[in-house]
């Protein structure tokens, strides 16, 4: 049995469920597992469409939800391109006030938060572990080659709860981290929705 599920991609449909995402973050979900994990299972496309955050797939048409990692770890999804050999990692986090930064008494700048930094542990460890099959028989079989290239992406918290200068370090940390190799991406719901916004736009004029 297949390792991946195939899906072909529909633009139609990619735009219909960028729209249920807008509706479903308008009622402000907090909870990872009660509340992402559900909508993300029901929206297929626009799980495959992560797929193209890394620059060397040209189209998310294989992805996997729950992706065991050889019996080590289990990642929320993964999703990528066979042909391309290249697939990206996703972590869904929480959505709390404090998921990505947390203000500590008596302390100028605030620390990261526990769900964040959660999140990177989580994904080194699958990286990690992706890493060390490389160019065996598991990875060919699983992802169809033996070298795959690998992209790490978090999402997690809201935009309205990290302040202006919290940005800037969530931007040069999602920026600037690379683990073994493999580029590790940070943003936020509303940062996903913007930028699926962004191909939504060229996908419309593109069918005109």
């Amino acid at each position: 049995m297949p390792l991946l599920n195939e899906i072909v991609p529909d633009g139609a449909a990619l735009l219909a469920e960028i729209e249920e995402f807008r509706q479903f973050l308008a009622t402000n979900p907090r909870g990872e597992r009660a509340e992402f994990l559900p909508f993300f299972s029901d929206h297929p496309q626009l799980c495959a469409f992560l797929g193209t955050l890394s620059d060397k797939v040209s189209s998310g048409t294989h992805l996997k939800r729950e992706l065991e990692l050889w019996g080590d770890f289990v990642c929320d999804l993964a999703v990528g391109n066979v042909r391309d050999a290249a697939f990206v990692l996703v972590e869904f986090e929480d959505a709390r006030k404090t998921s990505l930064f947390r203000p500590k008494q008596n302390r100028r700048n605030s620390f990261w938060g526990q769900s964040a930094e959660q999140a990177v542990s989580q994904v080194s460890d699958w990286l990690f572990r992706v890493n060390s099959e490389s160019a065996s028989d598991q990875m060919e079989r699983d992802f169809g080659n033996r070298r795959i290239a690998f992209m790490g992406l978090i999402v997690v918290g809201r935009s309205r709860d990290v302040s202006a200068y919290d940005r800037v370090r969530l931007n040069w940390r999602s920026q600037n981290t690379i683990i073994g190799g493999s580029k590790l991406s940070i943003i936020t719901y509303d940062d996903m929705l913007e930028w699926l916004d962004g191909r939504a736009a060229l996908i419309k004029s593109q069918s005109r």
